[in-house]
């Protein structure tokens, strides 16, 4: 029988790795394939004798924990739809998921969690609440596991998986459906194309609920090793690196900077450390270029979202900095994607023009939940409507240089965020960088940008303006200019340009 289904894959990998080890957690917690593979079945069964149907909806609050990850591949075992949420989300935003969802029942890493899990377990009485430790509220899973067997449900390629949600930057959070089928294509691909190393160790050190998750698969379809950690540290990456014998990591860029700018970076042995898979959000060149030097040609890009994990990526070797503008791409399609930059008429542009950035393939969404129009939307003409702009050269590499809607119309003038951002993030006092277009009575829209300085900087923002201008022009010279001790960033890593703009027009 074809395999086409995630459930599959993953009972296929488990089974592989056998006796040996397949995922540890920060309890010290450590099981094999097999040992894996029946605890998910049982929980499976269990959801099915509680009165879960295929087709149902669980929600999940976890950090990185070994059952987390069992609960998810349980539901999706038992023919369940499955909803992460946000470590770091707010009570508001998980509560209004969870309805939105459609979920019946909820469980909740009570140890990670345990105040806020009441609460949200309070929002949520209405569902069956479960708990993976002993808790006052919901039931303890593993009291509950005794006898459990699994499901004699088999999952179908068109069964929905996840309904996991965007991160609402440009408006409402949407559920975003993937189905076995797809979520299956989405292991297959990232398999083959990621680069792994021969015997993959990886270290989970940001929410496997999020896009760390999509690397558990494909360590265990390689026999790897899968460390769970549930908060990010350096100082502990630095330990399992050395002391575990993590080789792989999967970072968002400021994980990076953290890495690269704590004291003791230098004097760390990082000689097991064989692959950096980054992604969910833009990082500057000369941070790029740094980490280069420090870790050495190791390092992949992948340009994804909620709505598709496999848009593009920049493998090891096109992380080339002797290339002219190379470190500001995002990469190349992805092998067994197509990616297109079409214009408002869906024709695709010349190389180098500016258009949306589209993406087919079988690892694209399938809906959004319960929003048909903005499915349809999304999903016109076949193509996976991304809403980030930008530019592909005669080689096929792609350059993000805004979302649709951050698109900023000064003057008559179209100026792009990430363009703008790039330029001031070459000046040497600036640590991160932030644009957005506020309102103006001359020019439409002005250009403004909020700017964290480095520790030593002495510059002030008149100064600043004056060496942007000098140095890149006045297209790519900000307006108006402040600083801030930090940028607030969204629940998925990115700088929240919602929130930012929320506070200028107060």
């Amino acid at each position: 029988m074809a395999v086409d289904t995630y459930t599959q894959l993953l009972s296929e990998a488990l089974s592989s790795v056998g006796d040996a080890i397949a995922v540890s957690d920060v309890d010290g917690r450590s099981v094999s394939g097999n040992e894996l593979l029946g605890r998910i079945n049982r929980i499976a069964g269990l959801l099915a004798d509680l009165g879960l149907l295929p087709g149902d909806g669980l929600a999940q609050l976890a950090s990185n924990r070994l059952d987390a990850f069992a609960v998810m591949a349980a539901c999706l075992r038992a023919g369940i739809r499955y909803t992460p949420l946000h470590p770091l989300g707010s009570l508001e935003q998980q509560s209004h998921i969870v309805r939105d969802a459609q979920a019946k029942a909820l469980v909740i890493d009570s140890q990670g969690f345990y105040e806020h899990g009441a609460k949200l377990a309070e929002a949520c009485e209405h569902l069956e609440v479960l708990t993976l430790s002993s808790a006052e509220y919901g039931r303890h899973l593993g009291d509950l596991l005794e006898g459990s067997q699994a499901p004699h449900y088999e999952p179908k390629g068109a069964d929905i998986a996840w309904v996991t949600y965007t991160g609402g930057t440009t408006g409402e959070p949407k559920g975003v459906v993937h189905t076995q089928v797809g979520m299956a294509a989405t292991a297959e691909i990232s398999t083959k194309a990621w680069e792994f190393p021969e015997d993959p160790h990886f270290l989970a050190c940001s929410p496997i609920s999020h896009a760390a998750g999509f690397l558990v698969l494909p360590v265990l379809r390689l026999g790897g090793t899968v460390s769970l950690m549930s908060s990010f540290s350096p100082s502990a990456v630095f330990d399992c690196i050395e002391r575990q014998g993590v080789n792989t990591l999967f970072l968002v860029p400021s994980m990076i900077y953290a890495l690269l700018d704590h004291p003791d970076i230098e004097r760390r042995d990082l000689s097991n450390l064989e692959h950096i898979i980054y992604a969910s959000a833009p990082i500057a060149p000369e941070r790029l270029r740094e980490a280069l030097h420090v870790f050495g040609p190791i390092l992949y890009q992948c340009y994804g979202q909620t709505e598709c994990i496999h848009i593009s990526s920049m493998t090891r070797v096109d992380h080339d900095p002797a290339v002219e503008r190379r470190l500001e791409s995002a990469g190349r399609a992805t092998p067994g994607m197509t990616m297109a930059v079409l214009d408002p008429t869906g024709e695709p542009v010349e190389p180098g023009e500016v258009g949306e950035i589209c993406i087919k393939g079988p690892c694209v969404m399938s809906q959004y939940w319960g929003r048909p129009e903005a499915t349809a939307d999304a999903l016109r003409n076949g193509w996976l409507h991304t809403g980030d702009v930008g530019r592909m050269d005669n080689e096929g590499f792609v350059y993000i240089v805004d979302r649709l809607k951050d698109m900023i119309i000064s003057g008559g003038f179209n100026i792009y965020s990430r363009d703008v951002e790039q330029a001031i993030q070459q000046e040497a006092e600036v640590q991160e960088v932030a644009v957005v277009g506020l309102p103006d009575s001359r020019w439409g829209e002005r250009v403004h940008a909020i700017v964290v300085l480095t520790d030593s900087a002495k510059t002030d923002a008149d100064a600043l303006i004056a060496s942007i201008r000098a140095r890149s022009g006045p297209l790519l010279t900000p307006k108006t200019l402040e600083f801030r001790d930090h940028l607030p960033l969204t629940n998925l890593g990115k700088v929240d340009k919602k929130a930012l703009k929320s506070t200028l027009q107060a």
